[in-house]
């Protein structure tokens, strides 16, 4: 019995062993890829919000530093009121539309001309307009329409952000904006 009781210890000794090689083996046998250290290219982040009627009027009123217009904006669509000198006499004009946004502008279609309460057709009011009222950079009156085309790079270079308008829906109070940046 005793030679059985050593055998049985020596097999038993033998498996051990032989477990113990197995890890090691498997242990130091790892491998890994190499990195470079540097850490991998942020994806540019779109931070999405939506900002109401009133709050996109305050924001345009108090930051374009344009004073002699003056934006309303609501349910009924945006209201432009402009107030020149011209020959020295103060001039009150006034265009109203809706705007929608088509690519990197936003565009109001022009509903409601006015030119000091004259009596003129849309279309002369427009032209009168077009030639009289000098506009900032980034703001243009259409040519081939009754529009006011607004460059959204305009936005940025009052707010230092590069801001996009995705969608407008003025009639239920909101405006979608998304800001392109990385974090």
């Amino acid at each position: 019995m005793k030679k059985n009781i050593w055998m049985i210890l020596f097999f038993v000794l033998l498996a051990v062993n032989i477990a113990v090689i197995i890890i090691a083996v498997s242990f130091f046998n790892q491998s890994y890829e190499q990195t470079s250290g540097e850490a991998p290219p942020e994806e540019p982040q779109e931070l999405e919000f939506i900002l109401t009627n009133s709050t996109v009027e305050t924001l345009i009123n108090d930051n374009i530093p344009y004073d002699e217009f003056t934006v309303n904006i609501n349910t009924e669509g945006i209201t432009v009121d402009i107030e020149q000198k011209v020959l020295g006499f103060s001039i009150n004009s006034s265009i109203s539309g809706e705007p929608v946004v088509s690519g990197s502008n936003i565009i109001i279609h022009l509903t409601d001309l006015n030119l000091a309460g004259l009596p003129l057709s849309e279309d002369a009011l427009y032209t009168a307009l077009r030639k009289l009222v000098d506009l900032p950079d980034g703001i243009a009156m259409s040519e081939t329409e009754r529009a006011l085309v607004i460059d959204m790079s305009l936005f940025e270079q009052y707010f230092g952000v590069e801001l996009q308008a995705d969608k407008i829906d003025y009639e239920n109070n909101a405006w979608y904006f998304s800001v392109n940046n990385t974090f």
